[in-house]
């Protein structure tokens, strides 16, 4: 992170709850290696455990967006935001 950082102006931490995380990644299971062999009910607490051993490089971003329950438009307008 402290690479991406240095080299650019603008970093962006989308962050997504894990609930939120949970439903959009059942949908795509199968496109995932990580996460494919995964029962449904399993994945919640395996999003949970990446999110905490990523936490601390997600959050070295310049921005942190809260992006739950927001559509791409949303988000695309909040990120144009903070770069004004």
């Amino acid at each position: 992170m402290k690479l991406v950082n240095d080299h650019t102006a603008n970093t962006f931490y989308l962050n997504v709850g894990i609930e939120e995380l949970t439903e959009r990644l059942i949908q795509e299971k199968d496109h995932r290696p990580m996460i494919a062999h995964l029962h449904d009910e399993e994945l919640t607490e395996f999003i949970g455990k990446h999110l905490f051993e990523r936490s601390f490089f997600y959050n070295k971003a310049h921005q942190k967006i809260k992006s739950n329950q927001k559509t791409p438009t949303e988000i695309a307008e909040m990120i144009v935001n903070q770069l004004v």
